[in-house]
């Protein structure tokens, strides 16, 4: 049986106004692959306005309250983040299969279909509890992470690593030198990102290439963190093979 937690709700599903490729599909279908092969799923709550705010603002905060459904799918994906993040504190991978993501969520503003940034919430909620004191987030995503290296800019106990090549070789080689220079670390986030696949926007990445990945995070969480990893879903487009490359993923990572 797998080991690795999936963090789900049904309310990922929720068809919320946004840009119609952001679509309930995507979780739909990663929910699937994983169901079909034996994961375990575990049922997130929502994040608190207080968990919100340790990332953004109370405007920020006060402004995604006007739509009532999807401000309440994005505190329940904050919440799926805070989850995965307690799941991985105590040694057994997660991989958080929420929406929307969030990766584009600055502290005082957001886009590119993100509403709260779930990586920050999560990383910075272990930081506050003292559970960590060090962390690495690996983006993976096509697009570059702004709202998370906005928020952890300048800090020294939390290293954002925003992997940007076109070349499948380059990336992997550049996952593994963030990895290995971002240590010491006491927990590993992957923001996973699936729009870097040779199908989708990005068209770099196989469905092997993101086994390679889960299994450099494995690596070297195990060398520095105490074997303790979550990925949480950002991006990916190509609804087909969503499903296979999340679970590649999370196969390396096992």
């Amino acid at each position: 049986m797998p080991k690795t937690k999936i963090v789900y709700h049904d309310k990922y599903l929720t068809d919320y106004p946004t840009a119609s490729v952001e679509m309930p599909e995507r979780a739909r279908a990663i929910y699937r692959e994983f169901s079909s092969h034996g994961y375990k799923f575990v049922t997130p709550k929502p994040a608190e306005e207080s968990d919100i705010l340790l990332v953004h603002t109370h405007r920020l905060l006060e402004s995604e309250k006007r739509d009532r459904e999807r401000y309440e799918t994005a505190l329940l994906s904050a919440g799926g983040a805070i989850t995965a993040s307690e799941i991985a504190i105590e040694g057994t991978p997660a991989f958080g299969l929420i929406r929307p993501p969030g990766h584009h969520a600055s502290p005082d503003s957001n886009w590119g279909f993100c509403f709260f940034n779930n990586t920050a919430i999560s990383i910075e909620k272990l930081i506050v509890q003292n559970k960590i004191e060090r962390a690495v987030i690996l983006d993976i995503d096509l697009h570059f992470g702004d709202g998370t290296d906005n928020f952890f800019k300048g800090r020294d106990d939390v290293a954002v690593v925003n992997v940007q090549s076109n070349y499948a070789l380059e990336f992997l080689a550049m996952t593994k030198e963030g990895l290995e220079k971002s240590a010491p670390y006491d927990i590993v986030c992957v923001s996973a990102g699936f729009d870097r696949y040779v199908k989708d926007w990005g068209g770099t990445l196989d469905t092997n290439d993101y086994k390679i990945i889960g299994e450099l995070v494995k690596e070297y969480s195990e060398k520095h963190a105490k074997g303790r990893r979550y990925a949480l879903l950002e991006g990916g487009y190509y609804v087909k093979d969503l499903g296979i490359n999340a679970r590649s993923l999370v196969e390396g990572m096992e």
